[in-house]
């Protein structure tokens, strides 16, 4: 049985044991990118926020979602590098995954674990 994803931690696992690179020291450099440390959990899937330096050098954040339908994926929710600011994106996954679960904020946020 898989264990549950609580954290970021968790989640990096997760991705690694499924085989995929998204979370890799040099693929996060080679895209000059970030990983927020609040997860928030819905039945379908763990939503979470990245961002990326683009061409600009100005850093921008996307909302990303691990699982769902396709288990072992990570996908863009609404278009990549959305939010100007990490608190905007945040609250979009916040939304997200209470509109999948119908809970209050505090049942889907989970911290990063120190």
């Amino acid at each position: 049985m898989r264990r549950p994803i609580n954290s970021i931690a968790d989640l990096k696992r997760r991705v690694k044991d499924c085989g995929s690179h998204f979370f890799d020291r040099d693929t996060m450099r080679f895209f000059n990118s970030r990983i927020g440390s609040d997860i928030f959990k819905s039945p379908r899937g763990v939503f979470f926020v990245t961002s990326e330096k683009g061409p600009d050098n100005r850093r921008r954040y996307t909302v990303r979602q691990f699982g769902g339908k396709a288990r072992c994926s990570i996908k863009t929710v609404g278009k990549f590098q959305k939010f100007r600011t990490a608190a905007q994106a945040k609250a979009a996954a916040r939304r997200l995954a209470i509109r999948f679960t119908g809970r209050t904020s505090r049942d889907v946020y989970r911290r990063r674990r120190r």
